[in-house]
Formats: C-alpha cells, sequence, structure tokens
C-alpha cells in the first residue's frame, strides 16, 4: 500500500513537471511566434496592403501579449478596408477582454465611433461607458462631441421635450470646449451650438470667444467678447486685439483690467497680459516702468514689481528692491526669488553672516525651490569663507545629491576636487537614444510594440508620455522637437532620476557631436555641443530673430569673417561649415579672453565687447562672483546653461 502511494506520488510530480513545461513551452512559443507575426504584418500595415496585414496579424496567437494589439491592427485594417462592421467585432474583442492595458480606452472609443457611423445602437453607451471609466483621457473629451451629437438625433417631438434635449447637447459641447478649447472638434461645437439656437449665457460667450481665440479666430473671438461683460472679460478682450495687431486698445483693455478688475481675473492670465503690455513699448524697460508708476495693488503688483527689480543694475539698489518685495508679499510667488536676491547681494558685499542668516531662512522656508540650488551652494561657499571646511563641504554634496542637474552641482563639483581642474570632461564616449524605459511599461505591451517599429500605436497609447513622445519624434528624425519635449518632461519631475535613466539621453542626446570632435582645435568639444543644444536645439534651419543661423547659430556677418580668415566653404546653413566657423569663432574668443571658457561663453552671447567692458566694471575675486555679477540676464543665464550642460553630457557620457 505504502508502495503504491509512493509511486502515486511520484506519477503526480511527474505530471506537474510535465504540464509546466508544457505550459512554459506554449507560452514562449506563443510570444516567438507573436512577434514574429506582428513584426510581419507590420509591415504589409506600413505599405497599406491592409488586406494582407489583416490575416497575418490575426495569425499572432491568444496567448501573446501583442494579441490585443493585433485585434486593434485588425480593427484599423477593416475600417481601411470599408468593413467598418467587422472592425467593430474585433474592437468588441479587445473590450471584451477587460485586460488593464491602455488600449481598452481607444478601442472602445473607436468601436463606438464605428457604431455612431453606422447609426448602430449602442453607440451612446460606449460614449458614456469611456468617460465613466477614463475620464482624464482624450477620448473622454472627444466623447462629449459626440454624445452631444446623438442628443440632437433623438430629437423628439414637442416643444418641451426638444428645449429638455438641446440643453443636453448643450452642456455635452460646453464640456468639450472647456476641456479642449484648441482641440479637433471645438469649431464643430461651436457650429453645433449655433444651430441650436438657444440663449447663450455671459460664460457661454465667453467660452466661445476663448476657443475661437485658441483656434486663430480673432475676429469671430471678438464678436462673442462682445456679448460679454468687460471687467470678466477684459483679459481676454486685451489678448485678443493685442492677435489683432490692436495695441492701443490691448493697452487699454490691460491698464482697465490691471487697475479695476485683476482680483477677478486668474493669475495666469494676468502675467501673460503684462507681458503682451511690455512688448508694445519700445524697449522693455519702458513698459515696466509704465506698469510700477501705476502703484496697482491688485494681482498682478508683485509680478511687475520683481520685474522692476529685475530691470536694476546697481547692486545696492536692487538689493533694497527685492527686500522691499519679499517684504511687501513675504508669502508671494516671487517671495523665494526675491529673498534670494538679497542674499546673494550680501554675498558679493562680503557680509557672510548677514548673508548665511538669510540663507538658512531660505533653505528653512522654501526648501525646495527653483533658487534652492543656488542658496545650498552659497551657503557652501559662505562656509569655506569663514573657515567652516567641513561645513561647506557638506553644503557642497547637497547640491550634487539633491540637484544632480543644475549649473551649481558642476560648481560645487568644482569645489570639492579642483585639482581635477576647472573642466573634468574632456571628451565624450557615445552611447545611441534608445526606448526610455527598461522596466515593462503595460505589462511589457508598450516595450514591444516600441521596438517592433510600431511608432503609431505606442504614439496613441502614451499620450501623455513626453518621454515616449520624444523618443517617436527622434525615431522620426525631428531632433528638436524631441529634445525639447524631452527636457519639458524632465524639469517637471520633482525628483531627478540617476545619470543611467534612458531619459535623459533623450534630453541631451549627442547629435552632431562627430562633427564637432573632427573640428574641435583647442577647444573642448563637450563645450561646443552644449553651446550648439543650447543655441538651436540641434535644429541646423534654425535662424534667429536678429538673424543668427545654423546650428552654432552664427550671425553671417561674423561667419563671412571667418571665411575669410581660414578660407571655408561659404555656405552657412550646411551642417559641417556652421559648427566648423562656430568652432573657430569659439577659439578666437577664448584666445582674446585669457584663455578661459567663462570669458568665452560669456562674450558668444553677449559679445566681446561687453564682456572686456565687465572686466573694468564689476569687482570679483573668482568666477562664481563674476556669473553672479553679468549684468545682462540673459546672458548670466546663458553661461549657467551652457556650463550645466556641458557638466550633464560629462556625467551622462
Amino acid at each position: 500500500m505504502r508502495r503504491r502511494r509512493k509511486y502515486d506520488l511520484y506519477f503526480v510530480i511527474v505530471l506537474l513537471i510535465f504540464s509546466m513545461g508544457y505550459f512554459l513551452y506554449t507560452h514562449i512559443s506563443a510570444e516567438s511566434r507573436g512577434v514574429e507575426n506582428y513584426a510581419a504584418a507590420l509591415e504589409d500595415y506600413k505599405k497599406s496592403d491592409y488586406e494582407g496585414a489583416y490575416v497575418k496579424f490575426g495569425k499572432v496567437p491568444t496567448g501573446s501579449t501583442l494579441k490585443n494589439s493585433a485585434l486593434f491592427r485588425q480593427a484599423r485594417c477593416a475600417t481601411n478596408m470599408g468593413k467598418k462592421e467587422l472592425g467593430i467585432k474585433k474592437y468588441n474583442r479587445i473590450v471584451r477582454s477587460n485586460s488593464k492595458t491602455a488600449i481598452l480606452p481607444i478601442s472602445e472609443y473607436n468601436m463606438a465611433n464605428l457604431m455612431y457611423e453606422l447609426e448602430m445602437d449602442g453607440a451612446k453607451k460606449h460614449f458614456l461607458r469611456v468617460i465613466k471609466k477614463y475620464p482624464t483621457s482624450d477620448y473622454a473629451i472627444a466623447s462629449n462631441y459626440y454624445l452631444g451629437l446623438l442628443e440632437l438625433k433623438s430629437m423628439p417631438k414637442g416643444k418641451k421635450k426638444i428645449n429638455k434635449v438641446k440643453q443636453k447637447a448643450l452642456v455635452y459641447f460646453k464640456t468639450y470646449l472647456e476641456e479642449a478649447p484648441d482641440g479637433r472638434f471645438s469649431i464643430s461645437c461651436i457650429d453645433e451650438i449655433k444651430e441650436l439656437d438657444v440663449n447663450l449665457s455671459n460664460y457661454d460667450n465667453l467660452l466661445i470667444a476663448k476657443a475661437y481665440y485658441k483656434n486663430g479666430e480673432y475676429e469671430k473671438a471678438k464678436n462673442y467678447l462682445n456679448k460679454t461683460t468687460l471687467p470678466e472679460s477684459w483679459s481676454d478682450f486685451a489678448k485678443n486685439e493685442y492677435k489683432l495687431g490692436n495695441k492701443e486698445k490691448g493697452n487699454y483693455y490691460t491698464e482697465f483690467g490691471l487697475k479695476n478688475h485683476s482680483l477677478t481675473t486668474s493669475q495666469e492670465d494676468v502675467f501673460e497680459v503684462i507681458d503682451l503690455y511690455i512688448s508694445t513699448f519700445p524697449t522693455r524697460k519702458d513698459g515696466i516702468l509704465k506698469l510700477n508708476s501705476m502703484n496697482l495693488t491688485q494681482t498682478g503688483a508683485d509680478y511687475i514689481g520683481y520685474l522692476n527689480c529685475n530691470e536694476v543694475v546697481e547692486n545696492n539698489y536692487k538689493e533694497a528692491c527685492f527686500r522691499t518685495l519679499y517684504e511687501k508679499y513675504p508669502d508671494g510667488q516671487f517671495s523665494a526669488d526675491s529673498l534670494y536676491n538679497v542674499f546673494i547681494s550680501k554675498y558679493l558685499q562680503k557680509k557672510y553672516l548677514d548673508a548665511q542668516r538669510l540663507g538658512f531662512l531660505h533653505l528653512k522656508k522654501f526648501p525646495n525651490v527653483n533658487s534652492s540650488p543656488a542658496v545650498t551652494y552659497f551657503m557652501g561657499r559662505i562656509a569655506h569663507k569663514l573657515k567652516h571646511y567641513e561645513s561647506a563641504n557638506s553644503y557642497y554634496k547637497q547640491v550634487i545629491e539633491k540637484y544632480p542637474d543644475s549649473y551649481y552641482a558642476y560648481r560645487a563639483n568644482y569645489n570639492l576636487y579642483k585639482d581635477d581642474g576647472v573642466l573634468p570632461f574632456l571628451e565624450l564616449n557615445i552611447k545611441p537614444v534608445v526606448f526610455p524605459y527598461k522596466k515593462s511599461l503595460d505589462n511589457n505591451l508598450v516595450v514591444k510594440l516600441a521596438y517592433l517599429g510600431d511608432y503609431d500605436l505606442v504614439e496613441e497609447l502614451c499620450k501623455k508620455d513626453k518621454f515616449i513622445q520624444s523618443w517617436i519624434a527622434y525615431e522620426k528624425g525631428n531632433y528638436t522637437i524631441s529634445a525639447v519635449l524631452a527636457r519639458n518632461a524632465m524639469e517637471e519631475m520633482d525628483i531627478k532620476p540617476d545619470f543611467k535613466d534612458l531619459r535623459w539621453r533623450l534630453v541631451y542626446p549627442t547629435h552632431y557631436y562627430d562633427i564637432v570632435d573632427k573640428v574641435k582645435g583647442s577647444n573642448n568639444p563637450i563645450i561646443l555641443e552644449s553651446i550648439i543644444k543650447e543655441e538651436s536645439h540641434f535644429n541646423p534651419k534654425a535662424v534667429s530673430a536678429v538673424g543668427a543661423k545654423g546650428l552654432m547659430q552664427l550671425m553671417p556677418a561674423t561667419y563671412n569673417e571667418v571665411v575669410k580668415q581660414h578660407n571655408l566653404p561659404s555656405d552657412l546653413s550646411v551642417e559641417l561649415s556652421n559648427i566648423t566657423a562656430g568652432s573657430l569663432y569659439y577659439a578666437n574668443l577664448k584666445k582674446s579672453l585669457g584663455n578661459k571658457d567663462l570669458y568665452a561663453i560669456s562674450a558668444y552671447n553677449g559679445g566681446i565687447g561687453s564682456v572686456t567692458n565687465w572686466f573694468s566694471k564689476l569687482i570679483y575675486n573668482d568666477a562664481d562672483e563674476f556669473v553672479e555679477q553679468i549684468p545682462y540676464p540673459e546672458t548670466k543665464n546663458y553661461v549657467k546653461k551652457v556650463f550645466r550642460t556641458y557638466w550633464m553630457y560629462g556625467n551622462l557620457y
């Protein structure tokens, strides 16, 4: 009996091992066959061979993680072949699968769309489900438009019932305009609202005006703004008049609103109108002085004060201006930066104990704002000046750990390891830009689709992931768009990833570095690469407002001078010519300015004449004191951006 039980146990164990092996074999087999068939089908799809693609997508096994994507592609193929009913069936299979992937909302939305086109029952149910299950998605927003149309299609008899349906449709169309004033269906929503022939409230007219404005229809926006009340709509009146080129009217509405009604207007709108107002004056300073003379006390007064303080050049007056601003608005949007400016002014005056006291206050009150890296760094400099060396090193390490992608991390590193030289990185070890995520995304589906080259589907599934949108732009050769998208996405992150994270390569790609390395001469090639990134974001056709051209944004006169000196090709727009001339020009600047990269970078933006003038006017003992006193805000920020980019390239590559 015991022996039989023993054999039974062996049999069960063997059966389990066999079952597990069979499961693993079939699963792995399904996955590999799924990848193979999907890749082949995608090739046909890209060639618009929808019939062939449909058949091959159908061969993706049920056990593959690509099955729902294959069904989605089959639905698209069927739709493109005019077989909408078949498309609905394929989408419905995805919806009924209830798998938790990003492909579900778009599938249900597309299915509802096809049902709407074929006037089938059930479209309304599915549009409502999209809104309920995926309320923050673009598909939920678009569903409101179709629900409005469906309400109108079901128009009953009887005046009361008709009015009720019209009001329901109006709510759907208004919801769309609120969520997507510049969306694909926004103008269509407005047209449908007009057809409703219902009384519109002040809010309704303003909503329509904003949508027209967002779509560039400024005359139509004006017509609807005229149906609103000025106190509520003054900022929209002003912005619209500026777009129409009516500067005087725009300024009138701006002054009227800032004096009387800014408290009821969003801060964002107030700031935007202030910037537009300033742009109408001969110089920026003239516009700021005019606003400052109004002695405004409502929303925007602190912004005007902040702009005014930034225009002050002389350090003592600048400090007094920012101190007054901080004391007046201690908890305002610009209080942290105002306190920082008072802090740095004390530092530059060598009043280290006063500066230290302000630094402690800043770090306690504003633990993580834009000025935090600078304050932390200069607290280290103060500790060093006071011979508190351990404390100084502690602050420097804090900057590197908490703000690794900042200009001040670069400066902190220099102060910790001065023996390594001012420029610790001399060349790059190039690594390719790849899909920005190693770990699985959406059960590995998006990763697989990315490596299979199904960019269109990845783009649809990941509309809100700017890094993936950046990668897709990169793969399509849109390098400038790619770099800007990735930069913006990284800036939105409160906690930055470590330097091994693949997303950094999208922010700091190494386009044209092969050319840079060939023509660098005596220059550090990473500095040249950093200048290209900050000047043009790798757009070889970039042209600035003042006429600077190409990757290194050279003025034609500067380029022609370098061409004559070095007998270069005369085409400024060609990448090799532009970078070669830029490298030679930079080398000349550096040679004329004591062979210092800091001064050459400053001159590249502000002009060599300005830099030599600063030598005699500024009082400074080191690079930090020089940079913080650069009178041109644009040049000061440019220097910090170039060195920050240099620092990031060195760490990443």
